[in-house]
């Protein structure tokens, strides 16, 4: 019986999940991976196959605590351990909630009445409003606020622009009034959960960390967009922690729930005066002055998401459209595609395979289908006609009580060989089985060269294991190159099918591998056409942004991606 995952206590480290010590060698099952960490490492990682806190690690083994600390946090951001949630600190940092709006009076409201219900202590807290000159009910809204604050002993404060100056410069606003030490971002389209700031601010303990951001859900999750967005919002950072990294996988997390030191907003100068991607762009400079960032998956905010069709293909064509300007302000982080020799070749030959058999299938499907023939109440000549006709049913006469009568079916000799009962043609048969044929030598090579370097190394693993992570290797960049593809060239594909129809399959396929792999993994609550259908809009609402800001920014490079074989070592 699979016993369920248990996550340590706060402030306690263990051996990761699938992680083995054999000798002076770490085996990780998935992926697969064989590490020889140095001597104090390897000791640490033995003493950790039970819960210990960094105190008792420095006991046990006789080493300063601070070596520890960095030793066990290296460790863990590695994959190799475990540990619980960090433990509170002995007084609660000052955090200034900087908050947005513009024109939304019945979101902030709620927005507001989120925050007063925080369970943090009130005197180390204080709310700024920057009002980006809204024209509704916005002010009687903040009046009303003000009294509640007053009696709950919250400070609220107030910053008027004249005139709309973008979400962007209205953070930078509320910032330049903070006068905590930790900057707390959220929009007023969202709802903090009453331990959001309890459950975040406990990581600028650590020194080194610059700015923090916790798990963004959807506030309505009823209709088919909001549970959509709930589990496939560019929001939505995943469900484990991670360190934001130039090189990814994730390089940068929203504002609309997002805590920085003040300090560092600083030093980066705030906010660039952007319309949308603000927040990756200021992530950006954030880590280039050697700032960590990380992502802790609580601290949970909901986000009240565009559930109708024309604002979610709104906020897609947005979101998008930052791209190009991005890559402006940033030439270097152009979008690279991965194509290793091995596994593309694989890619390749499992995809040729994959239109194969759908071609095969279809054609075996279309001339499968008899053309409906010609019915004659002429009787037949003989019982079994060899020539142009051919009987159908015999002794009718004794049913009727009539006299002799049968249906004769005439066929045209071109109709013949037209309608009869076809399956695929051989030739397309056998290039099918050839390229899966090829897709498995693949693997078994991989798995040998792998094999080989193992045994170079003195490491003997089970020549299964090995083809395991070998085959769950390939099939993992297989989805993510088909989904490095739908999501910049979905649009462009149909459009082409839509004049050369035979292509529509490749599009077809590509958009089923990564629907049904996202469908599985993420398990939504709703059914498969109707995420497949979210998908779909998704990714050409996308693409459309994608374009829009090329042809503003008068730039291609975010439709091109750079070409590379491997993944570059930092």
């Amino acid at each position: 019986m699979k016993v369920p995952y248990r996550r340590p206590r706060a402030g306690y480290y263990r051996l990761a999940r699938g992680v083995q010590i054999r000798g002076d060698t770490v085996i990780c099952a998935y992926p697969l991976r064989v590490l020889r960490p140095g001597h104090a490492a390897l000791r640490l990682m033995a003493s950790c196959r039970e819960e210990q806190t960094c105190a008792d690690l420095a006991a046990l083994l006789a080493m300063p605590i601070k070596r520890v600390e960095r030793l066990c946090e290296q460790l863990y951001w590695k994959g190799l351990l475990d540990t619980g949630p960090t433990v509170a600190p002995k007084t609660w940092p000052g955090v200034s909630i900087v908050i947005p709006t513009y024109n939304r009076a019945r979101q902030l409201e709620r927005c507001l009445a989120a925050l007063l219900n925080l369970n943090y202590p009130p005197e180390c807290m204080e709310i700024i409003i920057v009002d980006d000159a809204s024209g509704d009910s916005t002010s009687t809204i903040l009046e009303r606020f003000r009294r509640e604050c007053d009696t709950k002993e919250i400070a609220l404060h107030v910053v008027r622009h004249t005139r709309q100056r973008g979400v962007a410069l209205a953070r930078n606003s509320g910032a330049e009034r903070a006068s905590k030490d930790v900057l707390a971002f959220i929009d007023s389209d969202c709802v903090a959960t009453p331990g959001w700031l309890k459950e975040l601010t406990p990581i600028f303990e650590d020194p080194a960390t610059g700015a923090a951001g916790g798990m963004i859900r959807a506030y309505e999750r009823h209709s088919a967009f909001g549970k959509y967005e709930d589990e496939c919002s560019s929001l939505f950072m995943g469900a484990r922690p991670q360190q934001v990294r130039l090189e990814g996988p994730l390089t940068y997390l929203p504002t609309a729930n997002f805590l920085v030191r003040r300090a560092a907003w600083q030093d980066v100068g705030g906010f660039a005066p952007l319309t949308f991607g603000e927040d990756v762009d200021f992530c950006r400079r954030l880590l280039l002055h050697s700032a960590a960032i990380r992502y802790e998956p609580r601290g949970i905010v909901l986000h009240d998401y565009r559930t109708t069709l024309p604002g979610f293909l709104k906020t897609r064509v947005s979101y998008a459209s930052a791209e190009a300007a991005l890559l402006k302000r940033h030439p270097t982080e152009r979008r690279v595609l991965i194509l290793p020799p091995e596994q593309a070749t694989f890619a390749g030959l499992t995809m040729g395979g994959v239109m194969g058999a759908f071609a095969s299938f279809r054609k075996a499907g279309g001339r499968g289908q008899r053309k409906r023939p010609h019915y004659s109440s002429a009787p037949p000549p003989s019982l079994y006609d060899v020539g142009e006709n051919v009987v159908v049913g015999a002794g009718v006469d004794d049913a009727v009580g009539g006299g002799a009568c049968a249906a004769r079916v005439s066929f045209s000799p071109d109709e013949r060989r037209r309608g009869r009962p076809q399956g695929s043609t051989p030739a397309l048969t056998m290039i099918t089985a050839i390229f899966f044929i090829l897709a498995a030598i693949f693997t078994f090579w991989g798995t040998y060269k792998r094999l080989v370097v193992l045994r170079r190394q003195r490491v003997w693993l089970n020549p299964f294991l090995v083809l395991r992570a070998t085959v769950r290797g390939h099939l993992a960049y297989v989805y993510h190159l088909c989904r490095h593809l739908t999501r910049y060239y979905t649009l462009f594909m149909l459009v082409l099918g839509v004049i050369c129809p035979p292509f529509l399959l490749f599009p077809f396929i590509l958009c089923s591998i990564v629907i049904g792999v996202d469908y599985a993994r993420l398990r939504p609550r709703m059914t498969l056409g109707c995420f497949a259908l979210c998908s779909l809009l998704d990714d050409c609402a996308y693409e459309v942004g994608v374009l829009l800001g090329c042809i503003k920014q008068r730039t291609w490079k975010p439709l091109i991606p750079v070409v590379k074989t491997r993944v570059a070592k930092k």
